[in-house]
């Protein structure tokens, strides 16, 4: 499922802040990268594991997110058909087209080369890296973080800015790869976690104006 990107930015700094134990306070909203934890001399980028081609949906989705559907384009509508996911009445999201094969590994890859070019390039530069991934595999339940763990430290041998760590999500679980001690943990949200989770993530998104300086602690 595809979100809008701010309300991913959110959601991935309100998931570590209750789920990863290294965390302390605090994330604040930055661009190039995400946010920026001066007490963890650390910078978190936020993405999704999605190719060029994804991008026509991703933009569909920040156009129009929270939208009603009549005030959605009819060839859009047409376009996504069941895949438009509606909550309260509004649009909230596109649903992956299960029609289609979907090489969530090649995807990741792809994305993460991106953001270590970038890393290397273009961002700020702090002590330690973080990119936090929004994967879209068809079933949760089959992915191969392993895999994915060992090809991303592949990526990223020998490049003078690397990611110390790296959160794969995956809806019910997010992985934690840690290059920093190469190892990786699984860590399971039951359903009233992910409730909870989402539930925060909207009242932050909708509370607070999310510009540079703002900290995911504001009460």
């Amino acid at each position: 499922m595809a979100y809008e990107k701010l309300f991913n930015e959110i959601y991935a700094a309100v998931s570590l802040k209750y789920l990863w134990q290294e965390y302390r306070p605090s994330f604040i909203k930055s661009e190039s990268p995400d946010w920026i934890n001066e007490e963890m001399e650390l910078g978190l980028e936020v993405s999704q594991a999605l190719l060029p081609d994804d991008g026509q949906t991703k933009n569909f989705i920040e156009k129009y997110l929270g939208c009603r559907q009549e005030e959605l384009p009819e060839m859009m509508v047409e376009r996504y058909g069941e895949r438009l996911h509606f909550y309260n009445g509004r649009f909230w999201a596109v649903l992956p087209d299960e029609s289609q094969e979907q090489d969530y590994i090649y995807k990741a890859e792809y994305r993460f080369r991106e953001k270590l070019e970038k890393l290397n390039t273009t961002y700020q530069r702090r002590r330690y890296n973080g990119l936090y991934l929004f994967l879209h595999p068809l079933n949760e339940y089959e992915i191969d973080a392993g895999e994915l763990f060992l090809s991303m430290q592949q990526i990223q041998e020998g490049r003078k800015q690397k990611f110390h760590w790296v959160f794969l999500n995956c809806r019910s679980k997010i992985y934690i790869c840690n290059y920093i001690t190469n190892t990786f943990q699984e860590i399971e949200l039951p359903q009233n976690s992910a409730d909870f989770l989402n539930k925060e993530t909207e009242r932050l998104r909708q509370n607070i104006t999310w510009n540079n300086g703002a900290s995911i602690e504001t009460k």
